[in-house]
């Protein structure tokens, strides 16, 4: 079988990639001969049930130190791609002390890496080889830059939000991307929206075009369709981490603009602004009586499933500042037949029409009360035409089949 590296931030031992690794890793194994690279900072005992021929080399989170930081300045200034960095920079005219920063410190990382994958003694120079980077960062540019040595191995990699936009990141540029895109095979987006973003502010102008292509993630399709609600009750349900980029005082805000329309809200996730978060729900919706509302707290993904197949749910929101890609959680809802409530940011634009209500970027406490009472108060048919539309758009766009073939067509070319 093919050898495929597939290298991950910290998967199989962290909790954040699995929603969106799990159900492809399962078919790829089928097809290829799998070992995970995990950047993870510590390794763990597997906290994921892989399949028995998957198998993991954990090498490790680079801690860099100011010496570290040294000696990779030292070959960064003696690296071709080093000096077309600084020219980048100096030519941007912005940020320049904080980028240089923070491209000497990429730098030092994918050095780092390079040398504990040398060690690992994963690679050959014999055998053809492909190196799947889950993400367009520091260990992506540590395989680039070995093709040289190992022009056995074919590089791509995936791509989706803060390693994506310059706007995620310090200094508001990604670094060392066009030193990049000249050694990859293809780059992979998640959603036309972030191609488009790349094609127009990030690509060389000497890249060719074919390089760059979209293979949305996909899911299993679900066990059951959600009914019509059989309560006077709205179920609401949001589904993300709890930091600052989701916005969901915006939640809270068009929940306490809601007057007639009783309300149960459930939001399963945790993160940095947890507290915080809770006690905002707490000062702003204590004294609606036509409210009620949860939080679960951090659920892993087969949980998150588990709890579509066990409650009801009538409507899906998320009030994101920022997306990346289309969103698992809400590919989640959609399989389940559950209308969606979401803000116009990266790949939601691509998964709502005519199943649900898309917000403005910019969306305030009212837009969001006035999407949730217009679905609250659609009529059976008119709410259930929605939910058929939830299907149907995760059955052409997010079915898990679909999305595998479109990830081996994309391997097979490259070999």
């Amino acid at each position: 079988m093919q050898k495929l590296l597939l290298a991950t931030d910290s998967f199989p031992y962290g909790k954040g990639e699995k929603s969106f690794i799990i159900p492809e890793l399962k078919r790829l194994a089928q097809l290829y001969d799998i070992t995970i690279l995990c950047h993870a900072k510590k390794e763990q005992p597997d906290s994921v049930q892989l399949p028995e021929t998957v198998k993991v080399i954990w090498l490790g989170n680079p801690v860099i130190s100011m010496a570290d930081k040294a000696k990779a300045l030292i070959r960064y200034l003696l690296d071709r791609d080093g000096w077309r960095e600084i020219k980048e920079i100096l030519h941007g005219k912005r940020n320049i002390k904080e980028r240089l920063y923070q491209s000497i410190a990429f730098y030092a990382q994918a050095v780092s890496d390079r040398n504990r994958l040398k060690k690992s003694g994963i690679l050959s120079e014999n055998e053809p080889i492909l190196y799947y980077s889950f993400w367009y960062t520091y260990f992506c540019y540590s395989m680039t830059g070995m093709k040289n040595k190992y022009p056995n191995i074919r590089v791509f990699t995936r791509t989706h939000g803060h390693d994506l936009y310059h706007e995620r990141v310090p200094g508001n540029r990604q670094p060392f991307r066009h030193q990049m895109e000249r050694q990859l095979e293809k780059i992979v987006f998640a959603c036309e929206y972030g191609k488009n973003y790349y094609e127009e502010n990030i690509k060389d102008k000497a890249t060719n075009p074919d390089k760059l292509c979209v293979c949305k993630l996909g899911i299993e399709k679900a066990v059951r369709q959600m009914p019509f609600r059989e309560t006077s009750v709205f179920h609401l349900l949001s589904c993300s981490n709890v930091i600052d980029l989701k916005r969901l005082e915006l939640i809270i805000d068009g929940l306490a603009g809601v007057e007639d329309i009783t309300i149960h809200w459930t939001h399963i996730g945790d993160g940095d602004a947890f507290g915080r978060i809770r006690q905002y729900a707490a000062e702003q919706l204590h004294s609606k009586e036509n409210i009620s509302y949860q939080f679960t707290g951090y659920m892993e993904n087969e949980k998150v499933t588990g709890y579509y197949g066990a409650h009801q749910v009538d409507c899906f929101i998320t009030t994101s500042g920022t997306e990346g890609g289309c969103p698992v959680s809400i590919q989640e809802a959609m399989t389940y037949g559950v209308p969606i409530i979401g803000t116009r940011v990266g790949g939601i634009t691509e998964m709502i029409e005519r199943n649900g209500i898309l917000l403005p970027e910019d969306a305030t406490g009212q837009d969001v009360t006035r999407a949730i009472e217009k679905i609250a108060g659609l009529g059976q048919e008119e709410y259930q035409e929605m939910q058929r539309n939830s299907l149907r758009i995760w059955e052409m766009e997010f079915d898990i089949q679909k999305a595998i073939v479109n990830v081996c067509r994309i391997i097979e070319g490259i070999c």
